[in-house]
């Protein structure tokens, strides 16, 4: 039996994050669960806390809890065939260790080059920096002594300590990507060519062996939410009495910043007064089309995976792919997935998809703003639209392969864990935070912080 530590050193569904970067945990569990037994390691009481109360929504598949809040128990990770979590962080906030990350990088250090367990990092987006902390921890000690990093003794002294830790073996760090090889090998070009040469962590050939595409239906769980629907929106739209324009959703902010460009030129001269709503984070910076009549910009944030969230796409005319707004999408986002769901027609920009990576026919893209007018008098045809939908659910599904990852092909079977170090309901918890006991009793399911 292979045992598969499902390391949570923070809340993955913080901050608008999708939803089912969790949720896809449960397919994980799907594809192995005939060999494999699964438990989530957490790092702190307030971590466990937040695994306890989704245990019905972002955990619900069988796992046992195992606390690691502290060194002392880093005993338990030799136990384990394999570890699964999430990057760290590619900065310091405030100049600032952070003690989960801290943790989390001891555990993997331990794991990869002391014990010898593979452990895999889901990364999701090719825009974001993936960078090894310890390192980061390294060259800010030789940096300026009057920078926040180096003004707190406390902060120094932690990435002293930090550093005095083996740096992870990269040779045994996996990566869960989303796309596919063949369309863009995202991962070694995300971490290895367009990473600065001091943060390279490994040769890039590394980065390549050890990219592992898992399919998009095993992260965005696209054909169980198809299924989910598939019965209320059936019959949607065959009349077209939904709402007569385009939609977007998503985020505009960080490393976002770019799709913001791509609809500025798109309606840059604004002529055809193409009817468009977005809506999402970070919309403050559509200034130069804020003010157009034909385009309704709102802030704010819907629950991924929702039935408010497809709503939303299916109610409208059809959703606009634009990838990241640069001009090569890597991979298919999320949410043209979900416009499939939602059984909404994609129109794609193709100056942010010049390599098509999202469907085969012409027809579906638009290169300025005349010709997706002529896709919005396209899709007023009840006929063409409900054509387009099926049509674009065919090749969408074709790319989906059936997942063949299985962790028996990285890691060896371990001895069953002894129930002792499971977190049981009866446990009351005890660690220091600021002098302060804090306890988690789970028979109450309550956390007591101060």
């Amino acid at each position: 039996m292979k045992n598969i530590g499902i390391l949570i050193f923070t809340d993955p569904t913080r901050g608008g994050t999708i939803a089912s970067e969790v949720k896809f945990l449960a397919n994980l569990y799907d594809y192995n669960k005939e060999d494999c037994k699964f438990f989530i390691l957490t790092v702190n009481p307030s971590i466990t806390k937040r695994v306890i109360k989704e245990k019905n929504t972002s955990y619900d598949f069988p796992h046992e809890i195992i606390p690691v809040f502290n060194e002392t128990q880093f005993d338990v990770l030799s136990k384990f065939s394999a570890i699964v979590t999430y990057p760290g962080h590619s900065n310091f906030f405030g100049g600032y260790l952070n003690d989960n990350v801290t943790k989390m990088y001891k555990i993997v250090s331990k794991c990869t080059t002391e014990l010898k367990i593979p452990v895999f990092i889901r990364i999701n987006d090719s825009e974001i920096k993936v960078r090894d902390y310890r390192r980061m921890c390294e060259i800010r000690l030789q940096g300026k002594p009057e920078s926040a990093f180096m003004k707190d003794p406390v902060n120094v002294a932690k990435a002293r300590e930090l550093v005095s830790w083996n740096e992870w073996d990269y040779t045994k760090v996996y990566w869960f990507a989303n796309g596919s090889k063949e369309a863009c090998d995202w991962v070694s070009e995300t971490m290895y060519d367009r990473e600065d040469e001091a943060m390279r962590m490994a040769p890039k050939q590394v980065f390549i062996d050890n990219a592992i595409y898992v399919s998009d239906d095993i992260f965005f769980l696209v054909r169980k939410n198809y299924d989910r629907f598939d019965k209320w929106y059936q019959n949607t739209k065959g009349n077209l009495t939904k709402n007569f324009q385009f939609c977007y959703i998503g985020f505009f902010d960080t490393v976002n910043v770019m799709r913001a460009k791509a609809f500025t030129t798109l309606f840059k001269e604004n002529k055809y007064k193409i009817p468009m709503k977005i809506f999402g984070k970070g919309t403050e910076i559509l200034k130069k089309i804020e003010g157009m009549p034909n385009i309704n910009i709102e802030e704010g944030f819907i629950k991924g995976d929702s039935q408010e969230y497809f709503d939303f796409l299916n109610e409208n005319l059809a959703y606009i792919f634009i990838g990241k707004g640069q001009s090569e999408s890597r991979y298919i986002g999320k949410t043209a997935y979900d416009a499939v769901v939602a059984k909404t027609p994609i129109a794609v920009y193709k100056k942010c998809d010049s390599k098509m990576i999202m469907f085969s026919n012409p027809e579906y893209y638009f290169e300025n703003e005349k010709e997706l007018f002529e896709i919005f008098e396209k899709l007023q045809n009840p006929a063409t639209y409900l054509m387009w939908v099926r049509k674009q659910k065919e090749e969408i599904f074709a790319k989906l392969p059936e997942s063949d990852f299985r962790f028996s092909t990285y890691c060896e079977s371990r001895p069953e864990i002894s129930e002792e170090l499971y977190l049981k309901n009866t446990d009351l918890i005890r660690v220091k935070k600021h002098d302060e006991t804090v306890i988690i009793d789970q028979e109450k399911q309550a956390i007591s912080l101060f």
